[in-house]
């Protein structure tokens, strides 16, 4: 008997834990026609008050859709998060389409968006293009909260947006372009290879294909080195500006930030957000300044070691990618300067 009860509890305790989820579920594709009876005022335009900088609603809109937004700053480095709630017009009615957080890295961190599940929607006012306001429903994906906000916002003609379906592609981009066969010795062999790598990532929501551009060896023992400076601490970077030394450098190892860039390709209808990260993990500051751009390497060859440098140019938002000179020095373990 006590069996029994033991398992009656356990099926009821699945079941109401799967009902718990089912109800936790987002209700996207929804479409609301009908009008709330909400007490919404002028205020709710404030998300949350501050003396200095309060926190507003905003909102876009096109021929087919509209966007309701607020942003807060969340770092000491000009990070920011955005949520943004966009609906499909529907007659005189909206459709929930979606809800995601867009975090800006700035000049700090990596920036990426992640969708998160909108649970109510209530509107009071909906004047086309003119003005809306209501009470939305929604699950931070970061701390896993729950919130319920009344927002008002009220459009202009500067918030009328063209929907752009002019996307950026890895593929048509610098897929194209790489690898690039580096024959440093000029022995009709390749020594090292400028390429990339592509990561699927299906564990994030909307799932994405992130490209990391790299310089490779092209022999898996350590007879082809590329080299970092020397530095008290990690990361330890790969591309060199002018002046360098050969004789200030270690050799490439674990903590090295080894990628030029990063392109993050999102599934649809996520597209918009495509792009070359703009942030020092990517090394902007290097490679859009007017210094030309090096990697140092240490080839091995008959046991003994020679210095020599790649010279490349790299323009993300052009789609340029080149390797412009090489260099291998003819005296073995002679350091090079630039």
């Amino acid at each position: 008997m006590l069996f029994k009860n033991f398992i009656f509890i356990l099926f009821v305790s699945i079941f109401c834990s799967c009902e718990k989820t089912i109800v936790l579920e987002g209700i996207e594709g929804t479409i609301v026609c009908n009008t709330s009876n909400l007490d919404i005022s002028e205020l709710d335009n404030i998300v949350t008050s501050d003396d200095e900088t309060p926190i507003l609603w905003e909102g876009t809109y096109s021929d087919t859709s509209v966007k309701i937004s607020y942003t807060k700053k969340i770092g000491n480095n000009d990070e920011t998060e955005t949520f943004i709630f966009a609906f499909n017009k529907r007659g005189n009615c909206l459709e929930i389409a979606r809800g995601y957080e867009y975090y800006y890295g700035s000049y700090f961190d990596v920036s990426a968006i992640t969708k998160m599940p909108i649970f109510d929607l209530e509107i009071k006012d909906w004047d086309i293009d003119k003005k809306i306001t209501g009470q939305i429903t929604y699950r931070d994906h970061h701390n896993k909260q729950v919130y319920k906000v009344k927002f008002w916002v009220e459009f202009t003609e500067d918030d009328y947006e063209i929907e752009d379906t002019t996307y950026t592609y890895f593929s048509s981009c610098l897929d194209n372009k790489l690898p690039i066969n580096i024959d440093l010795n000029k022995d009709g062999n390749t020594d090292f290879i400028l390429g990339y790598e592509e990561e699927n990532n299906i564990g994030n929501t909307p799932n994405f294909s992130s490209y990391t551009i790299k310089l490779f060896s092209a022999h898996d023992d350590d007879s082809n080195l590329i080299l970092s400076p020397k530095k008290d601490n990690s990361p330890y970077f790969i591309i060199f500006n002018p002046p360098f030394s050969s004789e200030n450098t270690r050799k490439y190892h674990t903590g090295v930030k080894n990628t030029l860039d990063v392109f993050y390709e999102y599934e649809a209808p996520y597209q918009g957000y495509n792009y070359f990260l703009n942030n020092n993990l990517t090394y902007s500051e290097i490679l859009e300044d007017n210094k030309n751009d090096y990697f140092l390497i240490r080839m091995t060859i008959s046991d003994k070691h020679y210095y020599g440098w790649i010279k490349l140019s790299f323009e993300a938002t052009s789609c340029s990618i080149e390797v412009l000179e090489t260099y291998l020095h003819n005296v073995e373990n002679e350091h090079i300067y630039i």
